[in-house]
């Protein structure tokens, strides 16, 4: 006697796309703005690849979504099949380019977006050197200005160059592990100096609620800014990019107000366009257009 077996089918890439913009945004909104769909049709898409799959995928705690073990078992695939589709059509569509390509990056993108990108990169031209540069966006901006840079990736809102948003991700309030605070007290902030987006979030924010602070740690990197927060020093906002064991995550039942989310965007130097740089930007630029168009058709048959 054999054993009935379930065929085998094919996973969207759409889908698939979009699961991953989920986890990456950890909610269904933030996730919506990233694939240029609406929420309803978000959570429609992961209502359909869970029962494709016939297993759930996200265990609902508060606001944000937390990954099944079968979820977690398929964002691993989900990466590599996605992976493996761009770099195809990155590969197929162009020739083959080299030379050297000049990325600035945030500090806080450095584990999670800019890899993803570097190995989109990297896999469809093997022969392209990457120069990466790490600092803070204002300074990136100020980089890309000069000329100093090809691509770079950025929250800061630019209207001078061409742009593409990477991700939308929630900005949320961290402290460590140990930390204890009195509301009744000022709130001690660990800060970078400026210019920081983020420093003045946190301050204009505290401000509406009328929440008293105080500036207890002033931190020139990313990397001392964490190191201050997990040493117990006092608070500090950040994308969800910057969550770790070593932190724990406050918010509005602590009594601190809700952040906005923060769009990474990434920026192309047109004023001195590499040809390495205007073809990779192009075809990002490409696909996200074609997934605008496909939510578009998407929402007309809705």
């Amino acid at each position: 006697m054999t054993s009935a077996k379930r065929p085998i089918f094919n996973l969207e890439l759409d889908l698939l796309r979009t699961f991953v913009a989920v986890v990456d945004g950890n909610t269904f909104a933030a996730a919506a703005e990233s694939v240029c769909r609406t929420q309803s049709a978000v959570s429609q898409q992961m209502q359909r690849l869970e029962s494709l799959l016939g297993k759930e995928l996200f265990a609902r705690q508060g606001r944000n979504k937390t990954l099944t073990e079968a979820g977690t078992q398929l964002l691993n695939y989900a990466r590599r099949i996605l992976r493996l589709n761009d770099e195809a059509c990155l590969s197929l569509m162009h020739e083959e380019i080299d030379g050297i390509l000049k990325i600035g990056s945030p500090d806080d993108t450095a584990n999670t977006i800019l890899p993803e990108l570097l190995a989109r990169f990297s896999g469809a031209y093997p022969r392209l050197i990457m120069e990466i540069i790490v600092k803070r966006s204002p300074f990136l901006m100020s980089m890309l200005e000069n000329n100093e840079l090809d691509l770079a990736i950025s929250t800061e809102e630019h209207v001078g160059y061409p742009k593409i948003v990477l991700r939308v991700s929630p900005s949320l309030w961290y402290c460590g592990k140990h930390f204890r605070f009195d509301l009744d007290e000022p709130l001690p902030l660990v800060v970078l100096d400026e210019p920081s987006t983020y420093r003045d979030m946190m301050i204009n924010h505290l401000d509406q609620q009328g929440i008293r602070w105080r500036i207890a740690y002033i931190a020139t990197t990313l990397s001392g800014a964490r190191a201050a927060v997990r040493a117990g020093l006092g608070i500090m906002a950040r994308s969800i990019e910057l969550s770790g064991d070593d932190l724990r995550i406050l918010g509005e039942k602590e009594g601190l107000p809700a952040l906005p989310a923060i769009r990474y965007n990434l920026y192309f130097n047109s004023n001195s366009p590499g040809k390495a740089a205007q073809i990779l930007f192009d075809s990002l630029k490409n696909e996200q257009n074609e997934v605008i168009n496909h939510a578009d058709i998407t929402l007309q048959q809705e």
